[in-house]
């Protein structure tokens, strides 16, 4: 039986509760709670959508969240989290997963500043919730008693029904597409000859790594393909995506270089799958065409140069940061700003039109490499040596692609300038990371017709 009494106590411990952290970690709180009517705030459909929404503030906030705690009570669960972040930064991201999650409008969260201040919708200039059932607003509909608290849970338990119909569909694509994702990257590496690239007959211009190494560095980020496709299948927006694949990429690394034995074989590869097959789940989850991806990486990736911002302040800068200030080459970041623009416009036809014409998977894979070979700014190449060097590889693959634009690929010729690239320790890692990536899309493209 319902306690109202022990109701507004427990409301008033919560509130204690909520003060104390924030004066403990002098930071922002984030209080998830479901939007529930009636008395029983522990039955099992509030309790279910609190956990899925749980999962989704892990997921964005993940390493900012200092400290975490769940309350068991008459009020239902409730999850607090004190968070390194702004807490206007908070608040916009809550108020977007309320207004964008399917299920957002069935939880409450609140967020506090670190002096105790209660964020409102006003405070931003949003309007206030509105009504689960009409498009009026929520406290006049509750004003007015306008539907019964049947009709509201009737209505919740309908939405978390159609979110788990959705669910099956997203574990289809996200398995589907991981498979994908996976194949592309042990193919990449299975391509020979390759120009210096690791291969299953060469170590190519590498004595720290062999194919075995991309082997065990390609199935440890099974995981992390599944992810972020999950991740990208959802309504929430891009940036609030990109926020959560960021972090799952880190996880992502320290997973290769423990199979790897610290060897980096596919650092940037994580980056690139990871925006373009979460891009790929997104525009999927959306039944949009399949040239949307190269849109929503655009818009994922349209302030990632940003990172350069300040790098002439840095005590110790990487690669990519020294290459942008010596010359002003953005990498795989520019590659991405353009949402992919050199393997939309020209990379996956390039390797569709070679099986199509019926030449070997491998065939198909060199001559997308000297495609990419030919307009990519490699910054691979330029890790080891400088730009003189990539201008000669660069026309080095534009007459390789001339040559063999109307007829078989002469493998003996290849092989001869593979033995030149090795000579010269040259290794077009960039090419084959964006190799890896136009196949990918290559396989998932009929997903879309």
């Amino acid at each position: 039986m319902f306690n109202l009494e022990e109701f507004l106590l427990m409301r008033e411990k919560r509130v204690e509760i909520q003060n104390s952290i924030i004066e403990k970690y002098n930071l922002p709180i984030l209080v998830l709670r479901a939007n529930y009517p009636g008395e029983d705030k522990n039955s099992f459909v509030p309790k279910y959508i609190l956990e899925i929404l749980k999962d989704e503030i892990i997921d964005i906030f993940n390493s900012d969240i200092i400290f975490s705690e769940k309350l068991e009570s008459i009020e239902g669960p409730t999850y607090i989290y004190a968070i390194k972040d702004f807490g206007r930064d908070i608040k916009k991201i809550a108020m977007l997963i309320e207004e964008n999650h399917p299920l957002g409008r069935c939880v409450d969260i609140d967020v506090f500043d670190s002096n105790g201040y209660a964020f409102s919708r006003k405070d931003f200039n949003g309007e206030k919730r509105k009504c689960l059932l009409c498009e009026e607003m929520a406290f006049v509909c509750a004003r007015k008693q306008s539907h019964t608290q049947l009709e509201v849970q009737d209505a919740i338990r309908n939405k978390l029904e159609k979110y788990l119909e959705s669910e099956k569909i997203k574990t289809d694509v996200v398995q589907r597409f991981s498979n994908l994702a996976l194949k592309s990257v042990i193919l990449e590496v299975s391509a020979f000859p390759s120009f210096g690239l690791v291969s299953p007959q060469s170590n190519g211009s590498h004595d720290d790594m062999d194919f075995f190494t991309f082997i065990h560095s390609g199935f440890s980020l099974d995981s992390y393909f599944k992810e972020v496709i999950k991740a990208g299948y959802s309504e929430l927006p891009i940036h609030l995506i990109f926020k959560k694949i960021r972090y799952m990429g880190k996880i992502a690394e320290d997973k290769m270089f423990l199979a790897t034995n610290n060897v980096n074989t596919h650092k940037g590869l994580i980056f690139l799958m990871g925006i373009t097959a979460a891009c790929a789940a997104k525009t999927k989850s959306q039944n949009l065409p399949f040239e949307n991806i190269s849109t929503f990486i655009k818009e994922m990736c349209k302030d990632i140069l940003k990172d350069f911002d300040n790098i002439h302040l840095k005590k110790k800068l990487t690669h990519g940061e020294k290459l942008f200030l010596n010359h002003g080459i953005v990498g795989v970041r520019g590659v991405a700003k353009s949402g992919l623009e050199m393997v939309f416009n020209g990379g996956i036809s390039t390797f569709k039109d070679s099986i199509a014409n019926g030449e070997h998977i491998n065939h198909a894979m060199i001559r997308t490499l000297i495609y990419l070979m030919s307009i990519l700014e490699d910054t691979t190449i330029l890790h080891r040596h400088d730009i003189k060097i990539l201008n000669e590889v660069k026309d080095t693959a534009i007459y390789l692609k001339e040559k063999f634009s109307n007829e078989s690929l002469n493998i003996q010729t290849l092989n001869e300038i593979e033995q030149d690239f090795i000579s010269k320790r040259i290794s077009p890692g960039g090419a084959a990371d964006l190799l890896a990536i136009t196949m990918f899309l290559s396989f998932i493209q009929n997903s879309f017709e």
